[in-house]
C-alpha cells in the first residue's frame, strides 16, 4: 500500500526540521568551528590559546548574562558597554588621582553600575520609555561622563592591587573565568529553579497577563536593569584590572557583540523565551570565531566584515525564533 504524504504532513516535517535546527544548530556550529580551526591552525587547541579564548569571552559573557536576563523579561539594555567604560574610569580615577584604596574604589564603581541600572529602570518603568531608546540615550550620557571624568585620556593605575586580583589564577583558573562561570551558575539557578525566574519569563511573555496573575512586573523590570548594571560594572572592574587602568573608550561596541551572541543563542527580542545557558554558548561561539580568524592571519577588514555577517545572521535567527514562538 502506497503512503501518500499530504502537504500538511510535509509542512509539519519542515517545521520540525527548522525547529531542531534552531535548537541544536548553535551547538553544531560551535563544534564545526572548533574542528575547522583545529585543522587550519596548529595553535588553536593549545592550552595557552584556549585560555586566551576563555579570558577574551569572560567580560563579554558576564555582560551577556545580565543582558539575557533583561531580554527574557522583554527589555533591552544597550547601555552595558558605556556602563563598563564609566566604571573602569571611576575605579582608575578614584584610585590613581584621589588616592582611594582600590577595594573602596571598586566598591564605588559597582555602586555606579547599580545607579545606572536604577536610572534605566526609572526611565523605562517610571516614564514608560521604550527600553531600547532609554538605554541608548543613557549610553550617550555615560560616554560623555566618562570622557569628562577622564579628560579624554586613559588613566593608568600605579597601584597594582586590582591588577593582581583580576589576573590571579586560583587553582590555575583565571579569576575572570571563575567569575563568568559563577555568574552563569547563579543566573541558571535563579531563572530555572527559583520563583523569580518563572516570574521573569512570565513578564517577558505577557506583561499584562503576568500583572493580572499577581506578579510584580515593575519590580521584575527594576530587578533586571539593576542586575544588568551590576554585571556591567563587574565587567568594567575586570577590564580595568586587565589593562592596568581605565579609559572612556573601554567597552565601546561590546554591546553589539553581546547582542549578536545572545541572538545567535536563539533569544528573540519579544521576551519570555530562550534557555539562559545558551547565551554562554553563543558568547563562546563568537569568541572562537574571532580568535580563529586572528590565528589564521585574516586581514582586520575581513574580520570586521565577519562581525557584520555574524550580526546579520543573529538578527535573522532572532526573527525565526520569534516566528517559532508565535506559532
Amino acid at each position: 500500500m502506497t503512503t501518500i504524504i499530504t502537504p500538511v504532513t510535509a509542512s509539519a516535517r519542515r517545521r520540525r526540521f527548522f525547529d531542531v535546527a534552531l535548537d541544536y544548530g548553535l551547538y553544531g556550529t560551535l563544534v564545526a568551528l572548533i574542528i575547522f580551526f583545529s585543522i587550519a591552525s596548529p595553535y588553536f587547541l593549545t592550552p595557552r590559546n584556549l585560555t586566551n579564548i576563555a579570558l577574551a569571552v569572560a567580560v563579554t559573557g558576564i555582560l551577556a548574562a545580565g543582558f539575557t536576563a533583561a531580554l527574557i523579561a522583554g527589555q533591552v539594555d544597550i547601555s552595558i558597554g558605556a556602563t563598563l567604560g564609566v566604571t573602569a574610569v571611576v575605579v582608575a580615577t578614584l584610585n590613581e588621582k584621589l588616592g582611594v584604596p582600590w577595594p573602596l574604589a571598586a566598591l564605588i564603581a559597582v555602586l555606579v553600575g547599580l545607579i545606572v541600572g536604577l536610572v534605566n529602570s526609572l526611565l523605562v518603568v517610571g516614564f514608560a520609555i521604550n527600553s531600547l531608546i532609554a538605554t541608548l540615550a543613557m549610553s550617550v550620557v555615560l560616554r560623555g561622563a566618562a570622557l569628562i571624568l577622564a579628560g579624554g585620556q586613559t588613566t593608568s593605575m600605579t597601584d597594582t592591587g586590582l591588577q593582581l586580583a583580576v589576573n590571579s589564577r586560583p587553582l590555575g583558573i583565571p579569576t575572570p573565568v571563575i567569575l563568568l562561570l559563577g555568574v552563569f551558575a547563579i543566573g541558571w539557578v535563579l531563572l530555572t529553579r527559583a520563583r523569580v525566574g518563572f516570574h521573569v519569563y512570565a513578564v517577558g511573555a505577557n506583561p499584562s497577563a503576568a500583572l493580572r496573575a499577581g506578579i510584580p512586573t515593575r519590580k521584575i523590570f527594576v530587578g533586571v536593569f539593576i542586575t544588568s548594571g551590576l554585571l556591567a560594572s563587574i565587567g568594567g572592574l575586570i577590564s580595568a584590572g586587565q589593562a592596568g587602568g581605565g579609559g572612556p573608550t573601554f567597552g565601546d561596541g561590546i554591546e553589539f557583540q553581546v547582542l549578536a551572541a545572545v541572538l545567535l543563542a536563539g533569544f528573540g527580542l519579544q521576551g519570555g523565551t530562550g534557555r539562559f545557558e545558551r547565551a554562554l554558548v553563543g558568547v563562546v561561539l563568537v569568541g572562537v570565531l574571532l580568535n580563529g580568524l586572528v590565528l589564521l592571519g585574516v586581514d582586520a577588514y575581513y574580520q570586521y566584515l565577519a562581525r557584520g555577517v555574524v550580526f546579520v545572521l543573529a538578527v535573522v535567527l532572532a526573527a525565526l525564533a520569534t516566528r517559532k514562538a508565535s506559532r
